[in-house]
């Protein structure tokens, strides 16, 4: 009796948990459900990674060992693409699971992605410089030196329409790790501005020359036609004008062969002359005779400002004065040029000295000192040359007139224009001049 009602105990004990389990789980049937979804979702994806990876490692039947390592790699290679897919459109965690399973196929599978990718890229440009050496071969020698008669800029062009590449990248070692970018990774409006503070408003063209020698890619963007445009309107301005109805193909080609003033250095001439010395009151027999030597410097700018010196100093001395657009020295004489065809118009005044170095009383208001010379205006007109060497390196005086006004009389004077008092000014380059740059062209 006691065993049967401990049994019957123990069954109305299970019946009663059993029916407060129930009475739970009813209570928590949605949430049951949804975890119960999310676990059959994760174990099917378990069982079908399981089952992808069990199909790369088995080798197929009637294979060899070869094919099945094949199937590997192609099946690592798979699941790589698929996770750069999924990276590339922002599921980065998903991308990394792929990657994971990639790489325990393969563990060189990025690597291995990346050579046969730039192969195909590297037969296909193989194939692109065959066809141009057939299209060139009847014009164009890649072996010879002399490419005079060559078209560069053209030919450049059609590789890169044919290759679609500006630049040539040099192939290093593909498994290192870079943490820089290469000068063609940057847009081209950025390039292009680049190349503005290269030449900057001094109109340094010398040095995007030297840029356009390093490379196929560097030569086309150093022809860009409105960077040439700017130029030649920085220094003929309204006169320009436009290509139609000139001997001109392009901008560069009337910036080189147009006559022009050199901004990157100096003219120079060397005066010298012999002159009467006074005679010795204690020998009327003596007649000394004096060697006169004298520089006169111009510094032209592209803005139109122009710096004249004549001094006795030798040029090593005197280029280093010139080189800011507003010199302290008295001694050098600032005005400003016009460009017209071949002849350079130049008009300089004298500069006044400065009040601040005038001694006055406190209180008093400084009043404007005449000088001794009065208020003098240079006209000057000069040349431009050319050498066969050197083109537009000489200016030849063909008027120089000097108007001064003192006591309210204008007095104008005509200089007698002479080879061994003004003879011919040469340009010499100064490096200082252009290492800086103060802004880009415009």
């Amino acid at each position: 009796m006691d065993s049967t009602s401990s049994d019957a105990g123990k069954e109305d004990d299970d019946e009663s948990s059993s029916s407060s389990i129930t009475s739970e789980s009813e209570a928590n049937s949605p949430k049951r459900s949804e975890l119960d979804d999310f676990r059959e979702q994760w174990q099917k994806e378990l069982k079908k990674e399981q089952h992808v990876a069990s199909a790369a490692t088995v080798t197929p039947a009637g294979g060899n060992v070869g094919d099945g390592k094949d199937s590997i790699e192609q099946q690592a290679r798979l699941l790589f693409q698929q996770g750069s897919e999924l990276e590339r459109s922002g599921k980065v965690f998903e991308a990394m699971r792929l990657y994971r399973r990639a790489t325990q196929l393969v563990p060189d599978i990025e690597f291995r992605v990346y050579d046969k990718k730039h192969a195909k890229a590297t037969t296909a440009a193989a194939e692109v410089d065959g066809l141009m050496e057939r299209m060139l071969e009847e014009n164009i020698d890649e072996d010879e030196e002399n490419l005079e008669g060559v078209d560069l800029g053209l030919r450049f062009q059609t590789l890169m329409a044919r290759s679609g590449k500006l630049f040539e990248r040099a192939s290093g070692d593909r498994k290192l790790i870079v943490t820089s970018a290469h000068f063609s990774d940057l847009p081209m409006e950025v390039i292009l501005y680049i190349l503005r503070w290269v030449v900057s408003n001094d109109l340094d063209l010398k040095s995007l020359e030297r840029f356009a020698s390093v490379c196929r890619g560097f030569y086309l963007l150093a022809r860009d036609p409105e960077i040439w445009r700017h130029a030649c309107m920085r220094i003929w301005g309204v006169n320009l004008g436009g290509l139609k109805g000139t001997p001109f193909s392009s901008w560069r080609e009337m910036y080189i062969n147009r006559p022009r003033i050199l901004f990157h250095g100096c003219y120079i001439s060397r005066t010298s002359y012999l002159r009467s010395g006074e005679n010795s009151f204690q020998d009327q027999f003596y007649r000394p005779i004096q060697l006169v030597e004298y520089y006169r410097y111009f510094r032209f700018f592209a803005d139109g400002k122009v710096l004249m010196m004549t001094t006795a100093d030798e040029p090593q001395q005197c280029v280093v004065r010139l080189k800011q657009r507003v010199p302290t020295q008295n001694e050098i004489l600032r005005g400003h040029y016009r460009l017209h065809d071949d002849i350079v118009i130049v008009v300089i005044q004298r500069n006044r000295p400065s009040a601040a170095g005038q001694m006055q009383r406190p209180g008093r208001k400084a009043r404007d000192i005449e000088p001794e010379y009065g208020q003098q205006t240079f006209l000057m007109e000069l040349q431009i040359v050319s050498t066969a060497k050197r083109p537009f390196s000489q200016l030849h005086w063909k008027q120089y007139t000097m108007v001064q006004q003192r006591n309210n009389q204008e007095k104008t004077t005509q200089f007698e224009l002479t080879t061994t008092k003004y003879p011919p000014l040469y340009f010499s380059r100064v490096k200082s001049y252009h290492q800086e740059s103060e802004g880009p062209l415009k």
